[in-house]
């Protein structure tokens, strides 16, 4: 009886032990999230102790960032185990040294502005970049707004804010059926810049960034193309398919010619080994178009003949391509 007495003494006291938890206020220092754990620092002390946090955590809390105060707990019963159970009221003072960690030098960005935009008046083969901030080697700048001096891409007549245009710059097209990425980027000072890719047909490519510079974007340019608006910006390039057909119609008397050419998403003439089945079929009016249907060959265009009907009639013929897994249509409108 007195053996087990001593047990129910001993195992009581070891309950209590286990439950019973000394807490502190530590500062964070930083963070081993695939470990569990973080290294803190306690009043008194310059030594970085390591705590343990819940297991569950997949995330950091809000309150859990290198520097803010958390409360720690050394649970009984388990040696030098410490662990995180929440947030403190008071970051400690250590015997020497900073009580709060040196935060790290933040990653060099453009913080806000710096866009990318189509010239709103007098569009043409140009395009601007708005001011904003930037951050270099943790500062952070005013990017600063260029002035419109004689002999500049910046013009009066383009309907752009003085004060709003970091820098305008001038976009050349490649040749027909080629595509090419132009790359603008931020210098460190705070220069706006345009690096030219490598035109491309079937395969795309990018320029690189230059050294030190920030990203700001790409602009896609068309073969052949003469002007650049809002729709342009922020393009990406994909491989061409056919996307509709232009129908170009001549009056030939009482009957018509109309030359229908399937063009891909970029409104580029598209040609395929097998050429493209096109049929024609009068939506609305009368007459008659021959043949119903043709293909294009190793071109990208078929010609169908309409003879007219009645006359003073508005006739709708549409076009469509369905060939595998592409499609494309178009209509003519005639007035007899």
């Amino acid at each position: 009886m007195r053996t087990y007495g001593k047990r129910l003494i001993r195992g009581a006291a070891d309950k209590a032990t286990k439950q019973a938890a000394e807490s502190r206020d530590a500062v964070l220092w930083d963070i081993l999230l695939p470990e569990k754990v973080c290294r803190c620092k306690i009043q008194g002390s310059s030594e970085l102790i390591i705590a343990r946090f819940p297991q569950n955590w997949a995330t950091v809390p809000e309150w859990a960032k290198p520097g803010q105060a958390v409360r720690i707990a050394h649970r009984g019963g388990i040696r030098g185990y410490i662990e995180v159970v929440g947030f403190g009221r008071a970051i400690p003072m250590p015997v020497s040294g900073s009580a709060t960690p040196t935060p790290d030098t933040p990653e060099n960005a453009i913080l806000v502005g710096c866009l990318i935009k189509a010239i709103p008046q007098t569009p043409g083969m140009s395009v601007y970049v708005t001011t904003g901030r930037a951050r270099f080697s943790g500062v952070e700048y005013a990017i600063p707004a260029v002035a419109m001096t004689a002999g500049s891409a910046f013009k009066m007549n383009m309907g752009m804010a003085m004060g709003d245009v970091a820098g305008v710059l001038n976009i050349s097209a490649p040749s027909a059926g080629q595509f090419r990425y132009d790359l603008f980027s931020l210098s460190p000072s705070l220069i706006v810049t345009k690096t030219a890719g490598a035109a491309f047909t079937t395969a795309e490519s990018k320029p690189v960034l230059p050294s030190g510079h920030l990203p700001i974007g790409y602009l896609l340019v068309r073969g052949g193309q003469t002007v650049i608006t809002a729709a342009d910006i922020g393009q990406i390039w994909s491989a061409p398919v056919p996307a509709s057909i232009a129908p170009t119609a001549t009056d030939n008397g009482t009957t018509w010619s109309i030359l229908a050419s399937v063009k891909d998403q970029y409104g580029n003439a598209i040609t395929t080994s097998l050429g493209w089945n096109i049929t024609a079929t009068i939506a609305s009016g009368d007459g008659s178009i021959v043949p119903a249907s043709g293909n294009t060959g190793s071109g990208s265009s078929f010609t169908f003949t309409y003879t007219e009907g009645t006359a003073g009639t508005l006739v709708n013929i549409e076009f469509t391509v369905s060939q595998g897994e592409y499609y494309a249509y178009g209509q003519a409108l005639l007035q007899l």
